[in-house]
């Protein structure tokens, strides 16, 4: 087969629209020519900023290097040093920058703290507006009256000064109720607790009966006819509770006619010297003379027959009579 020359002419085809595929075509190559150009421009910055960089970084380290050569052998001083210089200049950063940057470095620190300080406030807020109390009366009776704590509080708050100054009146009851049917691993528990509150001076005022043994009786004053002569309510455990009027007070129809208002002895322990355990003995006094002044009146105003309730009985006390 003979090859034929091809005629563009012989093809028939139009002249713009072969103008118009031939424009497109350079465009392209164009377009292409300068993507490859603008790439290879750009390879060629990043190298050179990359040789930069490792120049500069060569630079500092070569500069670094002879400043701590200088330092170790004393040709300058600390304070001279470039290192300190370069520290000096630095910017610090301002608004929420700084904000920023310092919640980036100490908000463990901030967190602690924030949590101490909630707990701190707490504990000074609980403790600013406890109930404190002015005094406290204990309780060793081998009778229900340890069931009526809020009744004596209610009672000795009525002759009680705001002795603290914090703006009320408070009376705490301590409960030891040291009874003759108990073990002796809870007695002993409740007898230490009652010498721990000897060492404090506080519950000077102490409610007892014909239960109470004679060790914790042994602290008692006995001779408060000297201060009260011829009150018929009392003798020497005390203040005698066995009266209606008393009965009433405490909300205890059944009381036994047993009970007494004791009083401590003003002593020195090992937590309180004479001079202390005195004035705790005059504040407490003061209130044990009111208690006794108007309840004895009241009593003879009406006759108070007294109770009628005896005291409970163990086997040992039967056969001791």
């Amino acid at each position: 087969m003979s090859k034929k020359n091809l005629n563009i002419e012989d093809m028939n085809v139009d002249a713009e629209d072969f103008e118009y595929e031939k424009k497109l075509a350079e465009e392209e190559m164009l377009k292409k020519q300068q993507a490859e150009e603008k790439a290879a421009a750009e390879e060629a910055a990043r190298e050179k900023r990359q040789r930069e960089a490792e120049k500069e970084r060569s630079r500092q380290i070569e500069e670094e290097r002879r400043e701590l050569l200088k330092m170790k052998s004393g040709l300058t001083s600390e304070e001279d040093s470039e290192f300190t210089k370069k520290d000096e200049a630095y910017e610090k950063p301002h608004g929420m920058a700084a904000v920023a940057n310092f919640w980036y470095h100490y908000k463990f620190i901030v967190i602690f703290s924030f949590i101490t300080l909630v707990v701190l406030g707490y504990l000074i807020y609980s403790e600013s507006t406890r109930k404190r109390d002015d005094i406290s009366i204990m309780v060793i009776t081998d009778n229900d009256l340890s069931l009526r704590t809020e009744e004596l509080e209610e009672f000795f708050e009525k002759y009680t000064d705001d002795i603290d100054g914090n703006g009320y009146v408070h009376v705490g009851v301590i409960v030891i109720p040291i009874s003759k049917d108990i073990d002796a691993v809870t007695k002993n528990t409740y007898s230490q607790k009652f010498l721990a509150e000897i060492q404090t001076g506080e519950g000077m005022i102490v409610i007892t009966d014909s239960h109470t043994s004679d060790e914790f009786m042994s602290v008692m004053k006995t001779d408060l006819d000297k201060d009260f002569p011829d009150n018929k309510y009392i003798d020497e455990q005390g203040f005698s509770f066995n009266s209606k009027i008393m009965a009433e007070e405490l909300k205890y129809e059944l009381m036994p006619n047993d009970v007494y208002m004791s009083i401590r002895i003003p002593q020195d322990t090992m937590g309180l010297s004479k001079d202390e355990a005195q004035k705790y003995y005059d504040q407490y006094f003061e209130i044990y003379q009111r208690i006794v002044d108007d309840i004895t009146t009241r009593c003879e105003e009406t006759n108070d027959p007294g109770l009628t309730t005896e005291p409970v009985k163990y086997e040992d006390e039967s056969e001791a009579q």
